[in-house]
């Protein structure tokens, strides 16, 4: 053989051991989510402060506010991102309280596992305020969330995740309180309204389901259609919820973990389906999502496609001047630019012979300096060709603690019909420095407030 030959094999050999040895490697490589082989274990300063003590603490800011202190608190995670219902939220609690973190990362749960003990170093962090709730963030981010960098320098976990550590507090809908907020809660003997014929998140948006319990009390379960389970049909009949209970603007909500936290329902019939005209609870309900929506920022509403209410419902405001956005402190709503006649039209909604109907919306009035003054009477509301007049509420801004403040109006007894037209009606001589719309919802006999015939106004 000559070497020009020799050469050749001597290539064909190398390069067959070569493409073994990828093969070999590639086969034997671990997967990148596999735990780690040795616990880990955190040897960092001890924890020095409580939930309870931290939000104790900064419960009256207003802006988010940098921790300059040395403060560690030692926590287990109890809802994370697994099932894609929580979005770039870490939810955590100790035995004094509960709190979530804003973090701009997707897949945490591949780390911080439910029933994971962390420590976390909050100096440099922020504390923030989303919904009127604190919350542990990154003041100057997007949406104040932690940088995924500077969260892992801040968050060490100490040994395995146990999720048996997590004892859910059992709750009763008629006895929510403040020390609840963000913490892993048991909910039994409850009813979907729409069990059996709603999927839980159907169209392209985060949507609100209500369940009942046995008094009536109802609470909102909110699931988003990029979760994992969100095609799944509503159970019917009584069952048990576990979840993180939250707190909006005042509004309670439950946020599922996952699917397995849908337990034991019945499949049982209560009488009527979510069609019958006598049931009742939520009958519509709209939040105007959650600030990020695939058609556009600051939509107008013409363009808007991202209701959460779908047809037949529909919405307009001919004026063009109305828009949906966010602001911070404050979630997406309708914004109504001030010295602007504008009226929002929402129609077709479903209430036909429907009783004890209740129509509820929040406003935030956009007065930020010391001594600037309105009233939340600049907004009147139709009904169906009823027009309702706000008693005059003066608001005024005193401190910076009154900026942001979230307005609930309730009329009671509202007309009904076949189908009901809603007007929101804002008059821009009234209006001299703009408003902000929010959580339109219409209760139907169960859900009504008991007020009479009177309006009422609360903060």
């Amino acid at each position: 053989m000559n070497k020009k030959n020799i050469q050749a094999v001597y290539t064909s050999m190398l390069s067959v051991i070569c493409i073994g040895l990828i093969l070999f490697t590639g086969a034997c490589k671990r997967d990148p989510e596999a735990p780690l082989l040795t616990q880990p274990i955190y040897d960092g300063p001890n924890a020095n402060t409580t939930i309870a003590a931290l939000k104790e603490k900064y419960a009256n800011i207003t802006d988010p506010k940098v921790i300059d202190e040395d403060l560690i608190i030692k926590a287990l995670v109890t809802g994370n991102d697994i099932s894609g219902n929580i979005y770039k939220q870490l939810y955590i609690q100790d035995e004094t309280a509960a709190i979530n973190l804003g973090v701009d990362q997707n897949s945490m749960y591949t780390t911080f596992r439910a029933g994971q003990e962390v420590y976390i170093n909050l100096k440099g962090l922020s504390m923030v305020k989303y919904g009127s709730e604190l919350q542990i963030g990154f003041s100057g981010t997007n949406a104040n969330r932690i940088a995924w960098e500077i969260f892992k320098e801040h968050t060490k976990v100490n040994g395995w995740p146990n999720a048996a550590n997590l004892t859910p507090l059992e709750v009763d809908l008629s006895k929510l309180d403040a020390s609840m907020v963000n913490k892993l809660v048991i909910i039994k003997n409850v009813r979907f309204n729409n069990g059996g014929v709603n999927a839980f998140a159907g169209g392209t948006a985060t949507v609100s389901e209500v369940v009942k319990d046995a008094n009536g009390k109802t609470l909102d379960v909110r699931n988003s259609n990029f979760s994992s389970f969100a095609k799944d049909i509503l159970p019917k009949g009584n069952g048990t919820l576990v979840g993180i209970l939250g707190r909006y603007n005042g509004g309670w909500q439950l946020f599922l973990r996952d699917r397995t936290d849908v337990i034991d329902f019945d499949g049982t019939d209560a009488g009527t389906t979510p069609t019958d005209p006598e049931t009742g609870g939520t009958i519509f309900n709209e939040t105007f999502g959650n600030g990020t929506y695939p058609s556009g920022n600051r939509p107008k509403i013409a363009d808007f496609t991202d209701f959460d209410m779908k047809a037949p419902v529909t919405y307009s405001e001919e004026s063009g001047s109305a828009d949906i956005r966010t602001a911070t402190g404050i979630s997406a709503s309708v914004w109504l630019p001030a010295n602007k006649d504008i009226t929002l039209k929402i129609a077709g909604i479903q209430t036909a012979n429907k009783t004890d109907l209740t129509l509820s919306y929040q406003l935030v009035p956009n007065i930020y300096n010391v001594g600037e003054a309105t009233n939340l009477n600049a907004m009147k509301v139709k009904v169906n060709g009823t027009t309702y007049t706000i008693p005059s509420t003066p608001v005024a801004i005193n401190s910076t603690d009154d900026r942001n403040k979230y307005y609930t109006v309730s009329i009671p007894n509202i007309t009904p019909a076949a189908t009901s037209t809603v007007e929101f009606i804002m008059t821009g001589a009234d209006n001299a420095f703009g408003f902000r719309l929010d959580n339109i919802k219409i209760v139907s006999a169960t859900g009504g407030n008991g007020s009479g015939n009177t309006i009422i106004v609360t903060k």
